[in-house]
């Protein structure tokens, strides 16, 4: 008898040790597929923002385009020539109140723009 509960003793130590070891197993598989899921999901995020990013880009961009074509459309010579094209019958300018801008104005845009970007960078963080 005592042949037999040893026996059964020791089965029931081993059925017992293979059952946290399936356990074990289970908890590390799980957690090592919740790592990958993880992973991937940051990835495809990482790709949104990317694509995100790149749309904001176009879109300073264009904006910076239409701020060169505002400034030109704005310029005392265009705002004169549209005047008489169009018959406002508008009183032209004294010469002394228009301020002529000697610099490359697309230029000034851009570096206004630049300063900008780089401000809002510098103020998100980045």
């Amino acid at each position: 008898m005592s042949r037999n509960s040893k026996s059964r003793r020791a089965n029931q130590v081993l059925n017992r040790i293979i059952a946290y070891s399936l356990v074990m197993l289970a908890l590390v598989g799980g957690f090592g597929i919740i790592t990958v899921w993880m992973r991937h999901q940051t990835s495809q995020t990482a790709k949104r923002l990317q694509a995100v990013e790149q749309l904001i880009v176009e879109e300073r961009r264009t904006l910076a385009q239409l701020d060169v074509e505002l400034a030109l459309g704005k310029s005392t010579d265009k705002l004169i020539d549209l005047n008489r094209s169009l018959d406002l019958n508008l009183r032209e300018p004294v010469y002394t109140q228009i301020v002529h801008v000697n610099e490359n104005v697309e230029a000034r845009l851009y570096e206004k723009s630049a300063n900008r970007v780089s401000t809002a960078s510098v103020s998100s963080g980045n």
